[in-house]
């Protein structure tokens, strides 16, 4: 049938993606390379909106969302027909039938600004829930805070999304990836007219993934993979079980209501989760780096700059792969960073020389859309536009 042909046409696609990264990893170094990246050209450059936490919910993203009504749905649509079929009928059913209980059952303000996206735009509501969970469901990442040699804090990102979620394979991109770096914005969270702390977006996505309180601490989420997360989202989703919380719900709910780095650590370990997920959270003292590997329940190993788990000494690193296990050898992104990182030595840390890391490949591949750098002592908040132009590029 012509869907058996299309199924084994995409298998050998993916076949020889997993023998170049198979290549690529069995000669994992640091490929920083000598000539520096930062900063990276204007197109890079990401636009600035302020989104204001005095407006009605409904109303917050409206200015963003909806000139970009077409590039959301043309993006949060090609996630949906992606997804494999059984699980899209079940998952969107659920959606369609119950999407206001769902959106009553997250936590406000959160449904009403989905809500308010949907009416904006015209899209479906439970294609914006879908997009508003999707990260938990399939992303990649690598986050790092490092401290360099007068005990100064930097946590460092890049945001990769969109692995076998549609390969073009005339143009050797992940059609997600391409989908969603127009829609890309850095964002001034304001209330009472003063910006509570600076984040990185998609338009349409109001979790926090990326993002800074000067001052106070900076978060980014990287996506853990284990068994659990699709049990605990169909039964969010049927109203079996609506106790567990979302993590861009989550981080974005802490960045608002905890002061310092200390309470953010101690709620980030707390809460019911409906899946595992990384939280790397970053401060403004020395000591202040954590890597929080989450389950539903609890959190696993902690890693900070503090308990210096792993012998590092200035830096605590995540990809998405449990940090006390081997990362697998066809998807080693930690390696090549932390080599990248011995180089450099703490005298050498800074945005630009941060910046180089994030820009070579693996860290950079395919599926990057963005890296954003945040200094929480000096209040310092970047993030461009990432796109691999090298050929071939490592897919993942």
């Amino acid at each position: 049938s012509s869907s058996s042909n299309v199924d084994i046409t995409m298998a050998l696609n993916y076949l020889v993606l997993a023998l170049a990264v198979s290549f690529a990893a069995a000669a994992s170094q640091c490929n920083m390379g000598t000539t520096s990246k930062y900063p990276p050209p204007s197109d890079m450059d990401l636009q600035w909106h302020d989104i204001n936490l005095d407006l009605d919910p409904k109303d917050r993203w409206t200015e963003v969302v909806k000139p970009l009504s077409k590039e959301i749905h043309d993006m949060v649509y090609q996630v949906i027909d992606l997804l494999p079929e059984k699980l899209r009928e079940e998952v969107l059913q659920e959606l369609d039938q119950g999407a206001d209980r769902v959106l009553d059952a997250f936590p406000a303000p959160f449904g009403d600004e989905i809500r308010g996206i949907a009416n904006a735009t015209g899209i479906d509501v439970a294609a914006i829930i879908l997009f508003n969970i999707g990260y938990e469901l399939e992303g990649g990442c690598t986050s790092m805070v490092v401290k360099d040699d007068n005990g100064l804090v930097y946590h460092a990102r890049n945001l990769d999304f969109g692995l076998f979620l549609g390969w073009d394979k005339t143009n050797h991109t992940w059609a997600l990836a391409e989908k969603l770096r127009p829609l890309l914005f850095n964002a001034r969270i304001m209330k009472g007219g003063q910006v509570m702390y600076n984040a990185t977006y998609y338009a349409g996505f109001v979790g926090l993934l990326s993002g800074m309180k000067t001052g106070g601490f900076s978060i980014t989420v990287d996506t853990r993979f284990d068994n659990s997360y699709w049990k605990g989202l169909i039964d969010f989703f049927k109203g079996t079980d609506t106790t567990g919380h979302f993590v861009a719900f989550t981080t974005r709910q802490v960045m608002e209501q905890a002061a310092n780095y200390s309470a953010a650590l101690a709620s980030l370990q707390s809460y019911k989760m409906v899946g595992p997920s990384y939280m790397i959270l970053g401060g403004v003292e020395p000591t202040e780096g954590a890597i929080i590997t989450r389950s539903t329940n609890e959190s696993l190993h902690l890693w900070t700059l503090e308990n210096d788990a792993h012998n590092t000494g200035f830096y605590v690193i995540e990809t998405n792969y449990d940090n006390w296990v081997t990362p697998p050898f066809f998807d080693d992104r930690r390696g090549p960073a932390e080599d990248c990182l011995k180089e450099l030595t703490p005298s050498k840390v800074n945005f630009e020389s941060l910046f180089n890391v994030l820009s070579a490949e693996p860290n950079l591949n395919l599926l990057t859309t963005y890296t954003t750098l945040m200094n929480v002592k000096e209040g310092r908040f970047e993030a461009y536009k990432q796109v691999c132009k090298t050929h071939p590029c490592t897919p993942w």
